[in-house]
């Protein structure tokens, strides 16, 4: 007569075989976890700057021209290194363009933050808008190029528009062309 099971031996050996494969598998979940939580906070960084950057772009090409100033009550946005201004021609609620009536878009630097403003025209159908884009930037260029050759040229005569955007762990840089271009 066979017997058949297994000794208290081998069932104390499967069991410790199985409570090291265990605790073996728990510490790669745990690390496993705790890369992900690091990472997490640079992937959304790197997220919020590229949806930053794509709506400078959009709005780029949105607008007609570089404005060399808008004037908002007492506050004047003038373009340069750290800001932007934007004229587009204003739209109607079937989003057609109104003839001789503007609208204006601001990016700028405040305080470690990239702004953006929209100044409508009364008879536009745009909302204004304030918007924080970014926080903790260090530093926010714009370069405003000629598109042949493409040199630096003062604002107003841009065709082309470069941002570059530092933060504390990243670099980035987008171009768009103007509308006109």
């Amino acid at each position: 007569m066979q017997n058949y099971g297994l000794t208290l031996i081998e069932v104390l050996v499967a069991m410790g075989i199985a409570t090291v494969t265990g605790a073996m598998l728990i510490v790669i979940i745990v690390n496993s976890a705790g890369l992900f939580s690091n990472q997490l906070p640079k992937v959304q960084e790197g997220l919020n700057i590229n949806d930053a950057l794509s709506l400078v772009r959009n709005t780029t090409k949105q607008a007609g021209a570089v404005s060399n100033q808008y004037i908002d009550g007492s506050t004047a946005y003038t373009s340069g290194v750290n800001q932007l201004v934007l004229q587009a021609a204003s739209i109607d609620s079937s989003n057609n363009l109104i003839e001789n009536s503007t609208d204006y878009f601001v990016f700028f630097f405040d305080q470690g933050f990239l702004r953006f403003k929209i100044f409508p025209d009364p008879s536009s159908f745009r909302k204004p808008a304030d918007r924080i884009l970014l926080k903790d930037i260090n530093s926010l260029v714009f370069k405003y190029l000629a598109s042949s050759p493409p040199t630096e040229v003062d604002p107003q005569d841009a065709n082309k528009v470069k941002i570059t955007l530092v933060l504390q762990s990243n670099i980035a840089t987008a171009e768009a062309n103007l509308r006109n271009d």
